[in-house]
């Protein structure tokens, strides 16, 4: 519940903060004499990257966290979350279960279902990733109307020019509902419940259109051209 409200908390700071620079260590001694009934040191301050706010830790040992306007002091710590990557048994069950693929190079999975928005909407950028790798497309499920299109687009063997087509009646195959329900059992134990979900070489995940983009641009800043999209 603490972590929640923390996460809550952040989430309302960074929508109220204005831009501009973390406070000098006498500023930051300043804001903590008036909020804090026993006094402590200020030792350093520092910008968080994903936050509009400054970490600012004591002598003592003690860490608060003040949005860039000054107007607000959290007391706590601010824990990163992890990346999610796929087991390798895991990621091998994926390949597995392979619809289609298109293009070449270096192979990324892109988890979709027949009724994805998301996907309909961005069909471009999944375009965009064919120009540099190799796209396998996995079809998963995860209610019963999504189940049953994703189950009929195995049994038409679809890809990708025709997976979002809407179909009057659904095709129903033993070994459609087999692929279909072990993708979405195992995307299940890590929490995914929807789709797109995009799994790299590295069996790193990516759930949505955003973090999609922000692999996009972690991708660009790296050495290594093969991997870079743009």
């Amino acid at each position: 519940m603490r972590s929640m409200l923390m996460g809550l908390l952040f989430v309302w700071l960074a929508s109220n903060a204005v831009a501009g620079e973390c406070p000098g260590i006498p500023e930051a001694q300043a804001i903590l004499n008036r909020c804090l009934r026993t006094p402590l040191s200020v030792k350093t301050v520092e910008r968080i990257r994903d936050f509009p706010v400054c970490k600012v830790t004591t002598q003592e040992g003690e860490t608060f966290f003040l949005s860039m306007n000054r107007k607000h002091l959290i007391e706590g710590i601010l824990i990163e979350v992890p990346p999610l990557v796929l087991s390798s048994e895991d990621y091998q069950i994926l390949k597995k279960n392979v619809l289609s693929s298109v293009g070449e190079g270096t192979e990324i999975i892109v988890v979709t279902n027949p009724l994805c928005k998301a996907c309909r909407e961005h069909r471009k950028k999944i375009k965009q990733l064919m120009k540099k790798f190799k796209v396998s497309f996995v079809i998963a499920g995860f209610n019963r109307e999504e189940i049953n299109a994703a189950v009929d687009a195995v049994c038409r063997k679809k890809n990708f020019s025709n997976l979002f087509d809407t179909e009057r009646s659904l095709e129903i195959c033993d070994s459609g509902k087999l692929k279909v329900w072990t993708v979405s059992d195992t995307l299940k134990k890590y929490g995914i419940t929807g789709t797109p979900v995009f799994v790299f070489p590295d069996r790193r995940v990516a759930v949505g259109i955003d973090e999609l983009e922000n692999w996009w641009r972690w991708r660009d800043s790296n050495p290594r051209p093969e991997m870079r999209l743009r």
